[in-house]
């Protein structure tokens, strides 16, 4: 006999049949339910499909997986495929080869789906994106980015590499604001990974591709629209990051993510946006603009689970000062001195979690910016 969630998946498939050109398997459905509630189960954070293997649970730092279940068919990923999608989002996968969505399922679990092809077959990988928000405090944040939640304007650039918990910062930042502050935020994602129901403050969520035609043309519209606040998933064009400049210098506070493991790193990737000629000019306005760097990583804490660690560069004058002057290699030695701004690079952080017993040694090693430097901090 069927359950009633069961009865619920069949009737929901059997709605997007009739919009289908071939039918939905509501046997295939089910199992992807069946999946889903053990990635629940387990608390695991992702889930992985491919063709020719069990689905596949990160639980962890470890990949487990489910060997109770049936080897995934090209038929049935497909069919998974084609219920999580509607047709425009068929067409763009179709079209480029991948697509990146967020979508609610089972009612309430919220996930952060990637589908692409590997040797011409699907692949799905889903990332379980929790409901809990998360303090400042349980998350390690530094006090840096507290400090910047009651700025009036100025750019704050969270950066990492992938799975580095930058969504989940910005989220904190804009909830801290949202349920203390009286204000008008606006959000540019691509996509919308976590909802922020407004509280004390408007919160608008803009996913590009859907809600807006890209960056550029969202971050145009925002700086003639009465905004205090602008979170930008992403910078990945001169023009994006010239718009936010103009919004951070014209009394509204700008979050964005940015790829980058150091915060060097990251100030060459935005100098290089732009062609030599103009570098020296958008050094100048990135200078007085910015407020600070957060670069994050999560890696496994000993005794299971993991822990975040950061490099913060706040923009002081002598800061200010190196990156108007493009002497970026001097930024470290000033960091080094400026424990008392709240500043530390990563060497230092990741020295500090070794020394601790918070992280193991060579996974510190492993994500060292100047090995020599780490290692004469770990040994004193």
């Amino acid at each position: 006999m069927e359950t009633k969630d069961e009865k619920e998946t069949i009737q929901e498939v059997d709605k997007q049949d009739s919009k289908s050109q071939k039918p939905i398997s509501a046997t295939d459905i089910l199992y992807f339910e069946k999946w889903l509630s053990s990635l629940g189960e387990k608390k695991a954070t992702d889930m992985h499909l491919t063709v020719g293997n069990v689905p596949m649970l990160r639980i962890g730092d470890k990949i487990s997986p489910l060997m109770n279940e049936d080897i995934i068919t090209a038929e049935r990923l497909q069919s998974i495929v084609e219920h999580l999608l509607s047709k425009n989002e068929l067409d763009n996968l179709l079209k480029n080869k991948q697509i990146i969505i967020s979508i609610t399922l089972k009612k309430v679990m919220r996930f952060r789906i990637h589908i692409s092809y590997s040797r011409g077959f699907l692949v799905l990988s889903l990332r379980h994106l929790s409901s809990e928000i998360r303090t400042f405090e349980e998350l390690g944040l530094p006090q840096m980015i507290k400090d910047f939640t009651t700025v009036d304007q100025g750019l704050c650039i969270i950066g990492g590499p992938f799975d580095s918990g930058r969504t989940t910062t910005i989220r904190a930042i804009l909830s801290e604001i949202n349920k203390t502050q009286e204000k008008y935020i606006i959000t540019l994602e691509e996509p919308i990974e976590y909802i922020i129901p407004s509280d004390k403050s408007i919160v608008v969520q803009r996913e590009i591709g859907k809600d807006v035609k890209d960056f550029e043309t969202a971050l145009a519209a925002i700086k003639d629209e009465d905004v205090n606040i602008v979170a930008v998933s992403s910078i990945k064009s001169p023009a994006a990051l010239e718009h936010i400049i103009d919004i951070a210098n014209t009394g509204r506070l700008v979050f964005a993510a940015i790829d980058g493991r150091y915060s060097v790193s990251i100030l060459e990737e935005l100098k290089n946006l732009f062609p030599k000629e103009k570098q020296t000019q958008m050094l100048n306005l990135i200078s007085d603009t910015l407020l600070g760097i957060n670069i994050q990583l999560l890696l496994p804490r000993v005794g299971g689970g993991r822990i975040l660690i950061t490099e913060s560069l706040r923009a002081t004058h002598p800061i200010k000062a190196l990156i108007k002057e493009d002497k970026f290699s001097q930024i470290p030695n000033i960091m080094q001195t400026s424990a008392q701004e709240g500043m530390v690079n990563m060497d230092k952080a990741l020295a500090t979690a070794v020394k601790s017993g918070k992280i193991k040694l060579e996974d510190a090693k492993d994500h060292a910016i100047d090995i020599a430097q780490f290692n004469l901090l770990v040994s004193h």
